[in-house]
């Protein structure tokens, strides 16, 4: 399977991006050249690829092999020694600090590691004293999390305001119009779990942080897929989880926080990880930890966090970094949608300048309505293919490993698919 083919998009070459993986096995393993090496190389790294075409990581990533093998080192230490070897593997726990706040253009001390992404959104909603009258904006659209981890201040007379969705996008200007002056926060996906539309936030969170309005967002669709600068943003807090384009297993989560929000937020759930001295067990009166430690309640979930160092590791070698990750996944979707509209399957995925993401979503076909999006999703699996079913539309969502040819392996058979049912006789 080549990543060269003359039909393919211009791409950043994944024989390169991957190259420096090589050191991971060196002396182990011997390539041969051109168009085989990058398809050993993908199955080397992403086995996944020898199985099927896996365009499915806005749902859970498969993990590449140095992550599994880490894993199963882990366990195998966890069950051979226990925890005498603790002082290991807590190096993976300090790595996945440092190299998460490198993916993200932060500090580590700016990074708490958390259950998942709603876990997050729920500690910034507690850690923060509201008045009665206080809005919360989102937006529709937005996964659950975002929104129950709001409406669970409606007790406290918080109010959570609902900015609708206009042709799948959400316009800045429709956010702007329903911050008042009783606004404290506004919450908002980076990227569509359903669309895939990327919001313009860096200028939302410019107008919030004018008015003295927090301004933070869901990266779960964007981290991992895209350069994702927390300091270009401007944002206030980042939550996220870590199973989906992160490539690390399930399931632990993240927030990010700036020094003026830290410095807002009062610890509901203080525990003996909270503080200075988690190993001086009787001394209650401990100040807690600096920086957004001071969040991690408890011990982290050990396994997925030396899972996600062992990703970010990979993230890490990747010639070109994030910025070719996002080059090379948009030139894939991009390549998906062309395909798609070809095919005449009607793209809902906003396409404008900015607004696309590392999700495609498309309808059933109009001359096939007999095929709804989870038929069509199931139709594929049966082809080792594997996309998800979303609200009614069919979501595909490529990584940078994948390759030009299997997305034309999926509108190959979509083309199949599109033609009208063949009517036997009675």
């Amino acid at each position: 399977m080549s990543d060269k083919d003359t039909t393919s998009p211009s791409l950043p070459d994944l024989d390169d991006m991957l190259h420096s993986l090589l050191l991971v096995e060196e002396g182990e393993h011997e390539f041969s050249s051109d168009d085989e090496n990058i398809q050993e190389l993908r199955q080397l790294f992403f086995p996944a690829t020898r199985h099927t075409i896996y365009f499915n990581h806005a749902s859970t990533g498969p993990l590449p092999a140095p992550v599994a093998r880490t894993l199963h080192e882990y366990t195998d230490d966890a069950s051979n020694f226990g925890n005498i070897h603790a002082a290991r593997w807590n190096e993976y726990y300090h790595g996945a600090h440092r190299r998460l706040a490198s993916l993200l253009h932060a500090r580590p001390d700016q990074i708490a590691f958390t259950a998942s992404t709603g876990d997050s959104l729920m500690l910034i909603a507690q850690c923060l004293d509201w008045q009665s009258g206080d809005t919360i904006v989102v937006a529709e659209g937005e996964f659950p999390c975002n929104v129950y981890s709001w409406l669970n201040l409606q007790e406290q007379g918080v109010q959570v305001e609902i900015v609708p969705a206009r042709e799948r996008r959400i316009a800045v200007d429709d956010v702007l119009a329903h911050i008042t002056t009783r606004t404290r926060l506004v919450s908002l996906s980076l990227v569509g779990f359903s669309t895939g539309f990327r919001t313009d936030i860096r200028t939302i969170a410019a107008y919030c942080r004018e008015r003295g309005i927090l301004c933070g967002i869901d990266a779960m669709q964007a981290i991992g897929a895209l350069d994702v600068d927390v300091r270009q943003l401007g944002v206030d807090f980042v939550a996220s989880a870590i199973h989906k384009w992160l490539l690390a297993p399930h399931t632990s989560g993240f927030l990010y926080v700036t020094d003026e929000l830290l410095a807002q937020l009062k610890p509901r759930r203080r525990g003996w990880f909270s503080v200075e001295q988690p190993m001086d067990f009787f001394n209650y009166q401990q100040p807690l930890k600096a920086g957004a430690a001071r969040l991690e309640h408890s011990s982290a979930n050990e396994l997925p966090i030396v899972g996600l160092d062992a990703a970010l590791g990979i993230f890490e070698c990747i010639d070109g970094g994030m910025q070719a990750i996002e080059q090379r996944i948009l030139g894939l979707t991009d390549y998906a949608i062309a395909g798609l509209e070809r095919l005449g399957y009607p793209v809902i995925s906003p396409q404008g300048e900015g607004e696309r993401s590392g999700i495609v979503c498309f309808l059933p076909h109009p001359e096939r309505q007999d095929f709804n999006a989870q038929l069509i999703a199931d139709t594929l699996l049966a082809h080792n293919i594997f996309v998800s079913a979303r609200e009614g539309a069919v979501r595909v969502s490529p990584h940078f490993y994948n390759v030009p040819a299997e997305i034309d392996t999926l509108l190959n058979l979509l083309e199949e698919l599109k033609q009208p049912p063949v009517e036997t006789e009675a």
